[in-house]
């Protein structure tokens, strides 16, 4: 069944056909050609895998950034970001960054990050004299904070598929997405620098610091309401996700009134369409877990890494280059679905911690997003700066370049990702 499966996918592909499409149909032929299984167990497993409570996290964040982001919270976030650092050398571009970080935090959805905050400053960044091709590199790579900085839709897929804790990757991601935002701003202050550009807006003002923090306030603490109630045990990560889309309707109808009924609509049309994008994957991903489950595919290729190795940090390593390969050609979260299953009891087995492994795994999926030929983030950054693809790659290499530094830093220095769950959450 596994060599049926794996073909007929590769060939289904290659002919184009979208990705969960060729999951589910190669699946379904590896059951009828390969074993004398009953074809329904394909709709049984399909539905299994989308019958899981943390799961439905993915939904309601998705829906709480929809809601958020057409109440313009963005807006108020960028002209915060805007008047605490524009004033410095390569001011614009870290603007970006930062404002992305915070949405990020919000919204929990890369491609959502990217399109509240990106078409709101590549005009004021191609104004301050940045190339089309940095301004492409530099969304995309702020964007892929999205999947990294809590509530993160990749962790919670994670979790769903390992039944590991929702709060604590949450927490795990918290400082690596900050070190790589922090990074990005220092490659736009090295761009800024060598172009001679982005000198820097007006002075540092204090008083207009505080006016945007008031007039931005009640988006401000929107992450800190997410995490927090998870942290002390209020509601569970996936009771937080129905939380943001409360405080966003609250804030959009009520305190900010930038929401109107008829605008419901479309958000929810919008977070329905992706929802059930994530669903749908995830439910088809699980026939392949099946198919691997019932081929004891996890022993058998447990058995043929512990025969070239038993260091789990090369384990680990082959593990991750694997799936940066294949986030070339898949998209992220079918990868996640299909793979994950695999090599999680591997890991466990070999004595890693399951949080610091799901932290890497995670943010490795984001390169993915950032490589052709699938490379999502990539893409749409291009079609939001209007750059075309060979502009667009000139810059994107730093940016993956810094986020495989950061899963290095990751892996010698695991306390960076451990560090903040383990004291709020408890070893």
């Amino acid at each position: 069944m596994v060599v049926i499966a794996l073909v007929t996918l590769l060939i289904f592909l290659a002919l184009g056909v979208p990705c969960c499409f060729a999951i589910g149909l190669s699946g379904l032929l590896a059951i009828i050609l390969g074993s004398d299984i009953p074809t329904f167990m394909a709709v049984q497993q399909a539905i299994r895998g989308m019958n899981s409570f943390s799961l439905m996290a993915g939904p309601f964040f998705i829906l709480a950034g929809e809601i958020l982001g057409a109440a313009h919270l963005s807006k108020r976030i960028l002209s915060f970001c805007r008047a605490c650092i524009a004033s410095v050398r390569g001011g614009m571009g870290m603007v970006s960054v930062l404002a992305n970080m915070i949405f990020a935090g919000i919204s929990g959805s890369g491609a959502a990050t990217m399109t509240a905050v990106g078409t709101l400053t590549v005009p004021e960044l191609k104004r301050a004299g940045y190339k089309r091709s940095f301004i492409a590199a530099l969304i995309a790579g702020s964007g892929a904070l999205g999947p990294i900085i809590p509530p993160s839709t990749n962790m919670i897929v994670f979790a769903s598929l390992t039944g590991f804790s929702i709060g604590k990757l949450f927490l795990g991601g918290l400082i690596p997405g900050v070190v790589i935002g922090v990074c990005l701003m220092a490659m736009c202050y090295w761009y800024a620098r060598k172009h001679n550009v982005d000198a820097g807006a007006d002075k540092f003002n204090l008083r207009e610091v505080w006016r945007t923090f008031r007039e931005a306030f009640f988006a401000l603490i929107t992450p800190l309401i997410i995490l927090g109630g998870v942290i002390s045990g209020v509601f569970t990560a996936t009771e937080s996700g129905i939380i943001a889309c409360l405080y966003g309707l609250v804030c959009g109808f009520f305190i900010y009134r930038t929401l109107k009924l008829s605008d419901l609509v479309g958000i929810f049309k919008r977070a329905s369409a992706s929802s059930a994008m994530l669903m749908m994957l995830m439910g088809i991903s699980n026939i392949y877990s099946y198919i691997f489950a019932r081929e004891n595919m996890a022993g058998t290729i447990k058995t043929f890494m512990l025969s070239l190795t038993h260091d789990p940090a090369v384990v680990v390593f082959i593990i991750i280059v694997v799936m940066l390969i294949i986030g070339c050609f898949m998209e992220t979260l079918a990868a996640t679905a299909v793979i994950l299953p695999i090599v999680y009891p591997i890991i466990t087995g070999l004595g890693v911690d399951p949080l610091l492994f799901g932290v890497i795994f995670s943010v490795a999926t984001v390169v993915g997003g950032l490589t052709p030929p699938v490379g999502l983030y990539l893409f749409l950054s291009m079609s939001i700066a209007e750059a075309p693809f060979k502009e667009a790659v000139r810059y994107a290499g730093h940016v993956v370049a810094i986020i495989l530094a950061v899963m290095l830093l990751m892996w010698f220095f695991p306390p960076i990702v451990t560090f903040v769950p383990n004291l709020l959450m408890g070893a």
